[in-house]
């Protein structure tokens, strides 16, 4: 929880174990406390704003408030008397703290289950600006063998900004909310509100923010990111901001029809569909539909920044981002979806790719390897997210590559380890919406995969197998190598 919250929490903890004191020190400490609530009420809606989970913690504040002016000492503990004051009756304000306890206490623990996620601060010199845009993208084949056509989607970008001054990280973490949050909370199972709070996440990042003048005439090195099934442009958030303090310009796109609620300013929403079940004729159709119309998409992007034009929306990244200069980053099915990806883009020099899944790769690609330095984080094999058979394809990709192939392990680390989800909701309540989350240190575990991350752009100019070496050397638990084919 944020640090009012706590506060708030405390505050009223404080003055229901206070019920239990006797006398004018009990009265004074009620008092304290009550004022406390109310303070940190006022203080939280203000500075943090409000969420639904901390409803029943937000009438308790108003309520020990309203009772203040009425408030007396309980009478002090009668103890051995006798004669007539035996009958005298005594106080039980342990019944009515008891009471209190009973009926707010289970409330208190879902803004605990539920965290406001604190995303960690970029590391770069440079501060980080982000916009989103309207992306228009080819027809596409689906698995019936109509043709959609008229294909419309969303695309953000995360690239450096001046930092002196520092601007306001006034950025959401998800645009247009209202759209994408009932769709998150639905994924797991929740009701449409219970994913609420995560509107009020912020980021490091400004919006709309002018970009930096790149150091080099050719501007800055790319990096693209696809999202996994399921997932959506912002997913990982914790590695994309920082990238761009280091100096590169992320691009990421919601895959229409597989991502989660994309909205479009329009107020069209374009709802997740997915895949059918895997026992059902034509699902094999189906996931080469997926990556032949994922990769398409993904060039397009590239190609909308490559030809931008000076009186465009995105006209200040005219002549800003190096197209010869490319890495493809995705998580699970994007991370397959990026070996594709930059395989067909000829600017493109290395792949990072987050737990792929590797179903959706070109059946042609998997057997010729690729030319292009990739490395590989997956998630811990104890955790057994994925079939045997996902890592079957992976070992005869890299047996095949003509460039090396670094593949790491995240140790104790689950499949939703490896993009913001380790931070959205604890993880005894992740594992229970059907999200494969380990006992490994969640700080430890985006730290280790940000300097990957980081060493893996920065290397990008290099050879090859000197791009992967200087990656290997920054490796750090709970990362671990598992397999390094020069």
């Amino acid at each position: 929880m944020r640090p009012l919250e706590w506060l708030l929490v405390a505050a009223v903890a404080g003055r229901i174990i206070s019920m239990l004191v006797r006398g004018e020190a009990g009265a004074a400490w009620r008092s304290v406390f009550a004022v406390a609530a109310g303070g940190a009420w006022i203080a939280h809606l203000a500075l943090e704003g409000p969420r639904w989970s901390l409803g029943p913690t937000y009438l308790a504040a108003v309520v020990v408030v309203l009772v203040l002016p009425w408030e007396r000492p309980h009478a002090k503990a009668v103890l051995g008397r006798r004669g007539a004051n035996r009958r005298r009756r005594r106080p039980r304000p342990w019944g009515r703290a008891l009471l209190w306890t009973l009926l707010w206490l289970p409330t208190a623990a879902v803004p605990m289950l539920l965290p406001v996620p604190v995303l960690p601060a970029p590391t770069g010199p440079w501060a980080v600006g982000s916009v989103s845009f309207v992306l228009a993208l080819p027809d596409a084949v689906l698995v019936d063998g109509t043709v959609e056509t008229g294909r419309r989607s969303m695309a953000r970008l995360w690239y450096p900004v001046a930092a002196d001054p520092p601007p306001p990280a006034d950025a959401p973490w998800i645009d247009r909310a209202d759209a994408v949050l009932p769709a998150v909370a639905s994924s797991g199972g929740l009701p449409a509100f219970a994913a609420g709070h995560l509107a009020l996440v912020r980021t490091h990042a400004t919006w709309s923010a002018e970009p930096a003048p790149a150091p080099e005439a050719s501007g800055w090195p790319l990096v693209t990111f696809d999202h996994g099934l399921g997932g959506f442009r912002q997913q990982n958030t914790f590695l994309v901001e920082e990238l761009a303090s280091h100096g590169a310009v992320v691009a990421a796109i919601d895959h229409p029809g597989d991502a989660l609620g994309t909205s479009l300013p329009d107020g069209t929403t374009l709802p997740y569909v997915g895949l059918p079940a895997a026992d059902v004729p034509g699902y094999a159709d189906a996931v080469a539909a997926l990556g032949s119309r994922w990769t398409a998409d993904t060039l397009t992007l590239l190609r909308v920044l490559r030809d931008l034009a000076p009186v465009s929306d995105l006209a200040p990244f005219v002549s800003a981002v190096d197209l010869e200069r490319v890495v493809a980053i995705g998580h699970s099915t994007g991370g397959g979806v990026a070996v594709d990806v930059c395989h067909a883009w000829d600017g493109c020099v290395a792949v990072l790719a987050l737990d792929p899944w590797w179903g959706p790769v070109d059946p042609a690609r998997l057997e010729s390897g690729s030319e292009r330095p990739l490395v590989v984080v997956d998630s811990d094999p104890a955790l057994g997210y994925f079939a045997p058979t996902n890592g079957d394809r992976f070992a005869r990709f890299a047996d095949a590559s003509a460039a090396p192939v670094l593949a790491l392990v995240l140790e104790e680390g689950g499949h939703h380890d490896l993009n913001d989800t380790m931070h959205l909701v604890s993880s005894w309540l992740a594992q229970r919406i059907g999200h494969s989350v380990g006992p490994v240190d969640k700080e430890a575990a985006m730290a280790a995969v940000r300097a990957v991350g980081r060493s893996l752009v920065a290397a990008i100019t290099n050879d090859a197998a000197e791009a992967i070496d200087e990656v290997a050397a920054v490796v750090a638990p709970p990362l671990r190598v598992a397999t390094s084919v020069p």
